[in-house]
């Protein structure tokens, strides 16, 4: 066995390190999707109380003990997202239907008789990929918005007594960025600016599941802030000397130049309740709170640019004001053991979105949300589980009428719509 556990803890790394170069945006129209396991997602990815698979890693790292000897669990999960948008006056757009698959892995190794187990895991928690048409009516504001987001954790769990256990988690969220637009050059043909940074940067969470007995459970994690201090270029192309005569301000037909961003992902905490009356049927709920008001506004520090004149046109819109809000989220969800070897699962979970009327704009078209899941787990043999489930994630129409994009010659007021297909798949081994 211990052989074992040293073999789950060597492939977990192994994994995590290819993880780096395998890892996609977590796309979608929306910055937050819940995407870390197949078998949470199938109930709502209600977990928080339950947390007993490999997955605890993410979902509440002190359900870890729950784990009987060294597991492993990794999958993928695939995006289609669709969102529409139809102005006051004009024709509907539709951004470009984009497809993503996002991997997820897990280990679980149980150590000193079981009391403290170890685990690992990568993932993505957050993220974006937004594409508009080159000639939209929204081209002035964005044609294209990609954030790249791999989380990766490294976790205890101890239980102290039959009912408490603990955990700490150390958190890495490693992230790329980039955001496209056009610029107006009156009599001419528009320019393009882009904008690419990455970080770095690390963050923990605490946590604690309490079990008074076989039906209920209760789950508690806290997540910190982190803190990003994005660095990068924006890069100018196809200027030329109409309107404002940008190829003479910047020197030639492009430009580029160094520059940092700060963004703090919000602290949070999630509390969970399993309740398993019988045993055949598992009910989760789970309530999280996440601290969004960190975001208030987005400005950009031009490092090397000293010239007014340069300033005043890479400036234009920047800072900007965000005044993000603190949001709650509800999930729930259930499980029934139809044989030994199968179960079903369904569920429903809701987040509120924290972006304000006035400051939305449509590189990140969010709205409430809600999420209707179904799945199934199947023992394909003693030591190797499938978990499959699908969430039909339907975003609450959103009617726009603010200043966002006034100032640099196109506005995005109008009616957006917005749809994701998610699926998940997830293998778990029994070492």
């Amino acid at each position: 066995m211990v052989f074992h556990r040293y073999v789950a803890f060597l492939l977990g790394v192994a994994v995590l390190v290819g993880f780096n170069a395998q890892a996609m945006a977590a796309g979608s129209g929306a910055f937050r999707v819940e995407l870390p396991d197949a078998g949470a997602l199938g109930k709502g990815t209600a977990f928080v109380g339950e947390a007993s698979t490999p997955a605890a890693v993410y979902y509440n790292p002190a359900g870890l003990n729950q784990v009987k000897g060294a597991q492993v669990s990794a999958g993928a999960s695939f995006l289609a997202p669709a969102v529409d948008y139809k102005p006051f006056s004009g024709d509907e757009v539709q951004m470009r239907r984009n497809k993503f698959l996002v991997p997820h892995f897990y280990a679980a190794v149980p150590v000193m008789t079981d009391k403290l187990t170890i685990g690992l895991g990568a993932t993505s928690y957050f993220g974006l990929g937004t594409q508009w048409a080159q000639d939209s009516p929204l081209r002035y504001v964005t044609t294209e918005a990609v954030i790249e987001n791999k989380d990766y954790m490294l976790t205890a769990a101890y239980q102290v007594t039959e009912q408490w256990s603990f955990a700490l988690s150390a958190d890495n969220d490693d992230t790329k960025a980039s955001k496209s637009k056009k610029l107006i050059q009156v009599g001419g043909t528009d320019a393009d600016f882009q904008l690419k940074v990455k970080d770095n940067a690390w963050g923990y969470r605490l946590a604690a599941m309490y079990k008074p007995n076989d039906r209920h459970q209760f789950g508690l994690m806290y997540r910190s802030r982190i803190n990003h201090m994005y660095e990068g270029k924006a890069y100018l192309d196809n200027l030329n000397t109409s309107g404002s005569n940008y190829q003479a301000i910047f020197g030639g037909t492009s430009y580029e130049t160094k520059l940092t961003e700060s963004f703090t992902l919000p602290q949070s905490m999630v509390m969970g309740y399993s309740f398993k009356p019988t045993g055949q049927w598992t009910f989760n709920f789970d309530v999280e709170w996440m601290d969004w008001s960190s975001v208030e506004y987005e400005a950009i520090n031009w490092v090397d640019e000293t010239d007014p004149t340069r300033l005043a046109v890479l400036n234009a819109g920047n800072p900007g004001n965000r005044d993000w809000k603190s949001v709650w989220s509800q999930a729930i969800g259930a499980e029934y053991a139809a044989t030994d070897h199968l179960r079903l699962r369904g569920g429903y979970y809701h987040h509120n979105t924290p972006v304000p009327h006035t400051h939305w704009e449509p590189n990140l078209p969010d709205s409430s949300s809600h999420g209707l899941t179904a799945g199934f787990g199947y023992d394909l043999t003693k030591n190797l589980t499938v978990d499959m489930a699908y969430s039909a994630l339907m975003y609450e129409a959103r009617t726009i009428d603010n200043a966002v994009g006034d100032a640099v010659g196109g506005g995005v007021d109008g009616r957006y719509k917005q749809f994701i297909n998610l699926a998940l798949m997830t293998f778990t081994y029994k070492f």
